[in-house]
Order: C-alpha cells, then structure tokens, then sequence
C-alpha cells in the first residue's frame, strides 16, 4: 500500500534550485608551460639498476642466503639474497654490443 508524504511526516515543500542554462567559460590563470621530461623533487636522481637475467640456479641461492639471513637476524644477508634473486647483485654483467 501505498503511502502519502504526509503519513510519513516529510509534508515540507519540495524546492528545486533552478539550473542556469549559461555557457561556462573556463579560466585560465597565468602561462602555460611546457611539460617537463623528468621530475625530481630532491634534486637528487638515482642510476637505474642493470638487471641481468637470473637462472633457477640464482634463485635457489638467492632464497637460501635470504633464509639465512633471517634466521641468524642479519639484515644484510638478507638483502643479498634478494638482490640475488632478482637478478640485480652485480653479477655476471651485460655484454656490450660489438659492432663490426
């Protein structure tokens, strides 16, 4: 069944605000600049990392020297098998391109 506004005590005026039909016009404040290449907030920028890539053998290692490293409590260990893992401890480095 249905009921009146009124039944449920919600009897005020419903007021609608009129929407303007005016075009709006965007502003702009100051000069446009051309979008910069890199940003840097500290000033400071860091060399991405070679990564090569890691074998099974690797990651094996890797996760031992980690394991390792937690159970003696020893943060570095710990860091050296996930680099090792990921394949970005310094290992066995890229090869340069030869071009005859």
């Amino acid at each position: 069944m249905a009921s009146t506004r009124a039944a449920t005590g919600n009897s005020k005026p419903r007021v609608f605000t009129s929407v303007s039909t005016d075009p709006v016009q965007k502003r702009t404040v100051g000069k446009k600049r051309a979008p910069t290449t890199k940003k840097t907030t500290t000033g400071v920028t860091k060399p991405k990392t070679q990564k090569r890539k890691t074998s099974v053998k690797d990651k094996v290692a890797g996760a031992v020297k980690k394991a390792e490293g937690k159970v003696t409590k020893n943060p570095a260990k710990k860091a050296a098998g996930t680099k090792e893992m990921k394949g970005t401890d310094g290992k066995r480095g890229r090869k340069p391109k030869v071009v005859v």
